[in-house]
């Protein structure tokens, strides 16, 4: 008897609460990546039953970005390793591991000629580090705040930029190669979380745990202004552009997502994702004609810019173990429970509705 695989119900995100999550886009356009324990989570973004997983961190994963050509995926834990590994085969052949810094890596970015790549965390001896993509050498020191740097971004063209964002209340700029401080910008007034280019890299944007969302250029590193005011009733968690860099995604503890015109810095549709503490966004992505978000609870949002009352779709399932597992005598049914009370109905005749029920 043969056997083939149907479908994959991957793990959800694992999340904490107030910590930002990390969503890796495709250049392609086809998949997503996320972390979960010492796994990658790679997902067909049209179809999340399409899944690969990979597996062969030693200790728990925290972000995976792929490289601008999408033929490497970079994955970082929280012991500071980087793994550099293929796309192109299932087997998922590793290319390099480095160690920039021990301590947990919060964010990386890729150079937009894959050869380099910026890690920023809380490193023991540092906050940041830049290394060859091929021979892990480094090319520049992230040095010069006084707090763990949250997220990092590679500016899409030439001259190179980095920005970071700190838990010292600031937005680092850093020119090179080799890289060295060049400013800091001081508007947040608490964490800064998120820092992200548009896809042109004449701008970047901000988000922090003030509530604020500020957009600079980068030519002068001159402030363009402030989006809202303050942009969410609660901390700023991510933000993403959109593929043209007309408008910004941006996803808060206040339990919405908002778009922001990037022109103007007004709202352009607010999704209000519910009211329990576990509706908290805690990440987003603006990926193509896709506008993801992840709850506090894991679950995967795809949101509908044409009627943001409600998501298209909501993709649910468990980011715990899972601790027990039956089928229902007619075959039609799976149900799964996990150590979080959490239980699962699969319907094996569409093998796509999740339906979830807290037992406690």
């Amino acid at each position: 008897m043969s056997f083939t695989n149907r479908s994959i119900y991957a793990t959800l995100p694992r999340t904490q609460r107030g910590t930002p999550l990390v969503l890796g886009g495709d250049p392609k356009g086809k998949n997503f990546l996320y972390t979960n324990g010492h796994s990658i989570i790679i997902r067909d973004i049209e179809n999340p039953l399409i899944a690969d997983i990979y597996t062969e961190h030693c200790t728990q994963t925290t972000c995976a970005k792929y490289s601008p050509s999408g033929y490497y995926i970079a994955s970082a834990d929280q012991s500071g390793k980087v793994r550099i590994w293929d796309t192109t085969q299932k087997e998922h052949i590793l290319k390099n591991e480095f160690q920039p810094f021990v301590g947990v890596i919060k964010d990386l970015s890729w150079s937009p000629d894959n050869q380099r790549i910026c890690v920023v965390g809380e490193g023991r001896e540092r906050f940041g580090h830049v290394f060859m993509a091929d021979t892990g050498t480094s090319v520049g020191e992230i040095a010069g705040h006084s707090n763990l740097i949250n997220s990092c971004d590679f500016r899409p063209k030439r001259p190179f930029r980095i920005v970071t964002a700190s838990e010292d209340n600031s937005v680092g700029i850093y020119v090179g190669p080799p890289f060295k401080s060049e400013t800091y910008l001081n508007d947040h007034t608490r964490f800064v979380q998120c820092v992200r280019f548009s896809p042109d890299g004449d701008l970047f944007a901000s988000g922090g745990f003030d509530g604020k969302m500020f957009l600079y250029k980068c030519e002068d590193y001159s402030k363009v202004g402030e989006f809202g005011d303050p942009a969410h009733g609660g901390g700023v968690y991510a933000v993403s552009w959109s593929p043209d860099g007309k408008k910004i995604l941006s996803a808060s503890g206040d339990k919405s997502c908002k778009v922001w015109d990037a022109s103007t810095m007004e709202v352009i549709s607010q999704f209000q994702l519910g009211n329990d503490i576990m509706d908290q966004q805690v990440s987003c992505l603006w990926q193509g004609q896709h506008l993801l978000s992840v709850s506090l609870s894991g679950f995967i949002n795809y949101l509908d810019l044409n009627d943001p009352s409600k998501p298209l779709r909501i993709v649910k399932g468990h980011n715990k173990s899972i601790t027990a597992l039956a089928i229902s005598p007619d075959k039609s049914q799976v149900f799964t429970a996990s150590h979080d009370s959490a239980v699962n109905i699969l319907l094996s005749s569409s093998f796509y509705q999740y339906f979830i029920q807290n037992m406690h």
